[in-house]
């Protein structure tokens, strides 16, 4: 049964150790990344309930809290003797930026209680989504000064081919906690208006050609579906895509773009970020070295009065894959434009206490993953990203 184990675990690193063989990795001494504890007949291929428990309870006895970051499975707590924490997100997603900060607290918490104990954080596969919360809590404990440092740790650690965190909006997530901490920002929910997106340089969908159309979501609430857009055609450069009227966002915001054939769609990219730092990256220098992600750094028309910023192709979730520039051209870009709500009071980015509220540096390494590499999930296959035979 090792033989599906490993093929499962894929490029992770495994324990091998005292005949456990558990898809689980120390990433510090305390800290654990491991893939989901299953039961019954997925027990075989992934890490058994029993093993992992047996694990625990021979090595960390009474020192070790359980952290299930799925938001699509549970399992009862009473299994780890009731030191089971949840904060939940979806598989290929960005987390909601407020659920960060309490989970680095809540481990932090737990570490420090006893320097014995161990916290043990999966997610499904135990790779991206972990992650995530893991290179946060590096950055919110001082592990790492620099998160590109942290987010390079973690895949060397995790993998073997040192791909960890690969999808560009859960590095972003990552990038946005390190500027919270490194300027002591105090996070507040954040309103702009949403105005349109240029997409620069045509996705090769059809002949050289796209009819796409977008979706967007306020973290799990689709607050906008576009129409069609099929007017681009052979030897277009850049397509337009308005909204028909300024529309209020606020906080944690998804973008899906399909492709529509004629009966049939295609989900071609989509990308996450937050309307409070695009709002703070204002203040940051344009020319700053600082700049980790650029979802944090946005610019001002003066002609316009509209606010804009831009992602490059290595920083949109799914395009970054494309190295053989096959759909996506090298200088793919999207470009999203907003006003702001009002006269609000400038944000300073530097002395300011961080104290973000619960509710429950360049970053180019990104683009250097093939498909082989990064199966865009940190599951075992891209079901989501499949093409849908649907009807829009």
């Amino acid at each position: 049964m090792s033989y599906f184990k490993q093929l499962v675990s894929k490029k992770k690193r495994r324990f091998k150790e005292g005949g456990f063989d558990l898809d689980l990795t120390y990433i510090k001494p305390n800290i654990v990344a491991m893939g989901f504890p299953s039961e019954n007949i997925e027990g075989v291929y992934r890490n058994h309930m029993d093993e992992v428990y047996r694990f625990l309870e021979q090595r960390h006895k009474d020192h070790y809290k359980v952290y299930n970051l799925c938001s699509e499975r549970q399992y009862d707590p009473s299994k780890f003797h009731q030191r089971v924490a949840t904060y939940p997100f979806d598989d290929h997603n960005a987390p909601p930026f407020e659920l960060i900060k309490p989970f680095c607290d809540d481990v932090d918490e737990w570490l420090k209680a006893h320097k014995d104990n161990v916290a043990i954080i999966h997610c499904k596969a135990g790779k991206g989504r972990t992650g995530v919360m893991i290179c946060a809590y590096l950055r919110h404990n001082g592990h790492f000064d620099d998160v590109n440092e942290a987010l390079k740790y973690y895949g060397n650690a995790r993998t073997r081919n040192a791909k960890g965190v690969t999808i560009p909006s859960q590095r972003r997530y990552v990038c946005y906690y390190d500027t919270l901490i490194r300027h002591k920002l105090t996070y507040e929910p954040t309103m702009v208006l949403l105005e349109r997106f240029e997409i620069i340089t045509i996705p090769n969908m059809q002949n050289g050609t796209c009819s796409p159309y977008f979706t967007l979501w306020q973290y799990k609430v689709k607050i906008h579906q576009s129409k069609v857009f099929e007017t681009t055609k052979r030897g277009d450069t850049t397509i337009t895509l308005p909204l028909p009227q300024l529309l209020p966002i606020c906080g944690d915001i998804r973008i899906e773009f399909f492709h529509k054939e004629k009966f049939s769609k295609e989900r071609i990219f989509q990308f996450w970020f937050n309307t409070f730092f695009i709002s703070v990256g204002t203040n940051l220098s344009e020319d700053s070295t600082e700049i980790s992600d650029p979802a944090l750094q946005s610019f001002y028309d003066e002609k316009t009065k509209e606010r804009w910023f831009a992602l490059p192709k290595q920083y949109i979730d799914k395009a970054h894959k494309d190295e053989k520039c096959r759909v996506f051209q090298a200088d793919f870009k999207v470009k999203v434009f907003f006003k702001e709500v009002g006269e609000r009071e400038n944000i300073k980015v530097k002395g300011k206490k961080s104290d973000s509220k619960s509710n429950n540096k360049s970053n180019n390494d990104a683009g250097n993953v093939t498909e082989d590499e990064d199966n865009f999930s940190d599951t075992d296959n891209e079901e989501t990203w499949a093409k849908e035979e649907t009807l829009v």
